[in-house]
């Protein structure tokens, strides 16, 4: 076949991929482009309002304008210091830009402000985990968990700071949390077959990884199989010593 075959083939073959990715990220950005454009307009008719900086910083966020986003969030805090979600926001865009000790600190006074609101609780921990306080992470984790036991993701939050800190019946009981709150998160399943892998308590690991292929669309089905693989060609091998050594 000519070069110019195989390059015929591969972009028919990629186009609709290419062509579909296009059409996903130009319809995003339509959407946050119309949604800047109308609260451009809301804050020229409307200065001194807070709720308007916050909802033109939030689709200059969405369109990843971190500085004008942040700069947004500032003038509705400045018309309204108390103004929560602002402050809220304010962690994401410094946890975005790295800047993590600054996220933590407005996490912290959206939470002081709005005791209530999950996500900052979720994100504090988060930023924690992030700088290795995983001990300060598990605090925010257990008291999001206390009171919103079905908050998704917070029980495999939980579990990944304990598995970082090596308390494995912590770690699996919150990642059997996460199984209980929402069956269908393959992840906390995922994460109970890593801790019994690295415990070295295979048929456990086997179980999860096992139950985890009977979810559909699962994006680490091929490198969970070959892990299946392993462990039953590992469990084959020491089922045929003892069967030597019997003999």
């Amino acid at each position: 076949m000519s070069k110019l075959g195989e390059n015929t083939i591969d972009w028919l073959i990629l186009f609709p991929i290419i062509l579909f990715l296009s059409i996903g990220t130009y319809q995003r950005n339509a959407h946050w482009n119309s949604e800047l454009e109308l609260w451009k307009d809301c804050v020229k008719k409307s200065p001194h309002k807070e709720r308007v900086h916050h909802n033109l910083g939030y689709a200059y966020y969405g369109l990843g304008q971190l500085d004008e986003a942040q700069k947004e969030f500032e003038d509705a805090l400045r018309l309204n210091p108390r103004y929560a979600l602002s402050m809220y926001n304010l962690g994401l865009v410094y946890y975005r830009k790295g800047l993590m000790d600054e996220a933590i600190g407005f996490y912290k006074r959206a939470i002081e402000l709005d005791p209530k609101f999950p996500d900052s609780f979720y994100n504090l921990g988060l930023t924690y985990y992030q700088k290795g306080l995983y001990h300060k992470a598990i605090k925010v984790y257990q008291e999001l968990s206390e009171y919103k036991p079905k908050y998704k993701n917070v029980h495999n939050r939980l579990g990944l700071s304990y598995k970082k800190l090596k308390k494995w019946d912590d770690a699996i009981q919150a990642f059997l949390e996460e199984v209980r709150y929402h069956p269908e998160s393959h992840d906390a399943l995922i994460f109970l077959g890593k801790i019994y892998m690295e415990l070295k308590v295979y048929p456990m690991a086997l179980q999860y990884y096992e139950k985890v292929l009977t979810y559909p669309n699962i994006p680490e089905a091929d490198k969970i199989r070959k892990t299946i693989a392993v462990i039953e060609k590992a469990q084959n091998k020491r089922e045929r010593k003892k069967i030597d050594g019997k003999d």
